[in-house]
């Protein structure tokens, strides 16, 4: 059958969905095989000298004069550099592996990996890529568990993001497939089919260009953490056959430095173009994502620190809706345990079905409290995914103001609820445990 239904996770409703025999999940030897790479690149000085002069970059922009940009300068240039030494790994189209590319700093296996991420990535998301050589045909298979991701998203892109023409989406989408166009079997169980041949009557199939090597980028969207469940995914390259190669870690080093020197400034100018040269506490009017992604918008908030930006949002019938802040290099807060994003099922409505978002450096003690960690700046991204026909976008922003802190209770609408300390440190505690599961799995 070709699936229609929006949410992966009620597809297999009453079925029992173990999991794939000898199928990789996040901690695959692949991603560990990965992940002791990255740690040994890490330490060469070629690399420990391109976050440098990221570090240098980013010390002369505008946003390292706030607060929040100084506070957070060596972080997201090390998270960047991490996500530079990944792509420069993942170039290696020998290798036939899908990796988790783009997630929080976590220790397993005995590594402590830091956190990797640029560009806003959206932490209900699991990020992961493979490299297809346009030569050679491929096989990706996959099955959903019980319950899974609410989308399940691809795209091949002309280039690694930031290494091409400046676009809004970072560069180009040469083809997509999400869930509302597959076929998945009544066990959750399918195959993808990738090369250069046109569909021919193939559901499930995406075309690569038939020259060169190009980035696959897949989004496993999650929206109730304490429950869904990441797709294992393999990758099987048919013909023509090839042994993977070994590595050479001083070219990978050089390849990681020349991505780093390209991509860091790349997203720094990004930054500057569509979003610091607007109104600060704004959000631009809303714009269609490609590949069917829904709409999003953005801004760059700047608060005093007695005040907040309040926004209510319509959901507008999404499958997803979620808000979420990051530092002014566009790297995300540490989600992991901080309300530095919520989605439609994290958050608490308002009495009227809206959402209410507070963002502030201080805690003012509403439920839906974006915590950047007491810093007052950064950006800000609203996104809704999977929205059903007929959606208005005009709806989607019902308000956003900037309010004192002691002016909140008589903004946010009935609804909300506050929380104590008490109640925060438990919300955080449940956040660090509901994030862990996509760990375990």
């Amino acid at each position: 059958m070709i699936s229609r239904r929006p949410f992966l996770g009620l597809m297999l409703a009453g079925m029992a969905a173990p999991r794939m025999a000898n199928a990789a999940t996040l901690d695959s030897a692949s991603q560990l095989d990965r992940e002791r790479a990255i740690l040994r690149l890490l330490a060469r000085p070629e690399v420990k000298a391109a976050i440098g002069r990221v570090e240098a970059l980013y010390a002369g922009d505008p946003q390292a004069r706030t607060e929040a940009g100084a506070a957070r300068l060596k972080l997201a240039a090390q998270s960047i550099g991490v996500s530079a030494i990944n792509y420069a790994l993942g170039e290696d189209a020998t290798r036939a592996e899908v990796i988790w590319n783009v997630n929080a700093p976590h220790r397993w296996h005995g590594m402590t990996v830091p956190g990797s991420g640029f560009g806003i990535d959206n932490p209900d998301n699991i990020y992961m890529n493979f490299t297809v050589d346009g030569a050679a045909r491929y096989r990706l298979h996959g099955r959903v568990p019980n319950p899974g991701p609410v989308q399940l998203h691809m795209e091949v892109r002309d280039s690694i993001p930031g290494m091409g023409e400046m676009l809004v989406e970072g560069g180009r989408m040469l083809a997509t497939l999400q869930t509302e166009q597959m076929r998945i079997g009544p066990d959750g169980r399918f195959v993808v089919t990738l090369d250069s041949a046109p569909a021919a009557g193939r559901i499930n199939h995406m075309v690569i260009p038939g020259d060169g090597h190009y980035i696959v980028g897949v989004r496993q969207l999650l929206t109730d953490w304490s429950r869904q469940r990441p797709i294992a995914l393999r990758l099987e390259r048919l013909e023509p056959k090839v042994r993977p190669a070994p590595r050479d870690y001083a070219r990978l080093a050089r390849r990681s430095a020349e991505i780093l020197d390209r991509i860091a400034p790349y997203w720094m100018d990004y930054n500057n173009r569509f979003l610091f040269s607007r109104e600060p506490n704004r959000f631009a009017p809303t714009r269609l994502r490609p590949g069917g992604r829904g709409i999003s918008t953005s801004c760059h908030y700047a608060l005093a620190g007695d005040e907040a930006l309040v926004i209510t949002v319509d959901a507008l019938g999404a499958i997803s809706l979620g808000c979420q802040i990051t530092d002014p290099w566009g790297v995300a807060y540490e989600y992991d345990v901080r309300t530095s994003s919520l989605n439609h099922v994290q958050a608490r409505p308002d009495a009227a079905g809206s959402f209410t978002f507070v963002i502030s450096a201080r805690d003012p003690g509403f439920a839906n409290w974006l915590d950047s960690g007491g810093h007052s700046s950064g950006i800000s991204v609203l996104r809704w995914q999977g929205l059903p026909d007929g959606a208005d976008p005009a709806r989607a922003i019902r308000m956003e103001r900037v309010v004192k802190l002691s002016d909140l209770a008589a903004v946010v609408p009935p609804g909300q609820g506050q929380l104590s300390p008490a109640g925060r440190a438990a919300q955080r505690k449940a956040r660090a445990r509901d994030y862990a599961v996509r760990l375990r799995y």
